[in-house]
């Protein structure tokens, strides 16, 4: 019979965006506790700089307005 090493846990961790008081849930960083942390950190930083940048580039939405909580307001 085969031995089937078993599955390494990955760890999920909520990644909140916090600007002037102003909170959002920007994703999960599911981290590999067999891989080395900094590494799995660093993309997911880089992964989110990226998204500001498009976010950032887009033109404002005039009609949109957020609350104190995130949720947007039509």
């Amino acid at each position: 019979m085969a031995h089937t090493p078993p599955l390494s846990p990955t760890v999920h961790l909520p990644v909140r965006l916090d600007i002037g008081g102003h909170v959002i849930e920007a994703g999960t960083l599911a981290l590999d506790p067999d891989q080395p942390t900094w590494p799995q950190c660093a993309a997911a930083l880089r992964d989110l700089a990226a998204a500001l940048v498009l976010a950032a580039d887009e033109p404002p939405d005039d009609e949109q307005e957020v609350t104190a909580d995130a949720a947007p307001r039509e």
